[in-house]
C-alpha cells in the first residue's frame, strides 16, 4: 500500500541520515510518526488474517481522505475499493458515467460504480460521497456487484437462496435491501452481527468492508 510505502521510505531516510552522522540510535515507530498516524494504519486483531491477503492481492487501494482502517467508511470510499476489486476479477477497468453524472462528485470509482449499476445517487443530482454508510447498504452494492461480475463472466457467486427470515431484526431492514442482505448472508460474503441479528443500520468500517470485498474476490 501506498502508506506503508512512503513509511519505508521515510524509515530508510532516517537510518541513512544517521549512518552518515557515524551515529546508530535505535528508531522506533513510535519515534517517527505522531500517535493518530499510527492509529490510521492499526487493523483489528480479528480482521488481521484476512485483511492480509486482501493486501496482497491489491485489493486495499489507496482511498479518498485516506481513512483509518477501523473508521467508518464513506459512499465514495467503499466505490472505490468495490471498483477496484471488480476491475482486478474482470482483468480490464470499467467504463465511467459522463462526469457531470452528479454536481457533488467526479469520483472516477464512482462514476465508474455508477454506469456498472453497483451504486446509485441520492436524489437531485447527487452522490453524498462523504455520508458514511451502514451494512444494508453496503449489502445492497456488494450483491449488485456480484450480479454485475456474473452478467460478465457468467459465474453465478451467490447461488444459494437467500432469505432473512432468521432475523429477529427483519423489520428494520429496508425493504430494497432485503434481498442483498439475505442473499450475502446465505452464501457467507456478510454475515449477521449474531447469529440472529443482521443490524442493517449499524455503520460499517474500512476493514469491514475490505474483508467483505475479499470474500466476493475469493468466489470470483
Amino acid at each position: 500500500m501506498m502508506k506503508r510505502f512512503l513509511s519505508a521510505v521515510l524509515l530508510m531516510a532516517v537510518l541513512s541520515t544517521q549512518a552518515m552522522a557515524f551515529t546508530f540510535e535505535q528508531v522506533t515507530v513510535e519515534d517517527l510518526f505522531a500517535p493518530e498516524v499510527i492509529e490510521q494504519e492499526r487493523v483489528s486483531d480479528w480482521a488481521r488474517e484476512e485483511f492480509d491477503m486482501a493486501d496482497s492481492l491489491g485489493l486495499v487501494p489507496p482511498l479518498t481522505d485516506q481513512p483509518a482502517f477501523t473508521g467508518n467508511i464513506t459512499r465514495e470510499q467503499f466505490a472505490e475499493l468495490i471498483v477496484n476489486m471488480v476491475e482486478k476479477v474482470l482483468g480490464k477497468s470499467l467504463g465511467a458515467a459522463p462526469i457531470d453524472t452528479f454536481t457533488d462528485s467526479s469520483n472516477t470509482a464512482v462514476l465508474k460504480a455508477y454506469e456498472a449499476g453497483i451504486i446509485t445517487g441520492v436524489g437531485e443530482g447527487k452522490f453524498a460521497p462523504k455520508n458514511t454508510t451502514n451494512r444494508e447498504q453496503i449489502a445492497t452494492m456488494i450483491y449488485r456487484a456480484t450480479q454485475y461480475l456474473a452478467e460478465q463472466t457468467g459465474e453465478n457467486l451467490t447461488p444459494n437462496a437467500g432469505s432473512i427470515e432468521g432475523f429477529t431484526d427483519k423489520a428494520s431492514i429496508s425493504s430494497w435491501a432485503a434481498e442483498g442482505v439475505g442473499k450475502l448472508a446465505a452464501n457467507d460474503i456478510m454475515k449477521g452481527t449474531s447469529a440472529t441479528t443482521a443490524s442493517p443500520k449499524n455503520a460499517c468500517t474500512v476493514e469491514q468492508s475490505i474483508l467483505l470485498i475479499y470474500r466476493v474476490h475469493q468466489k470470483a
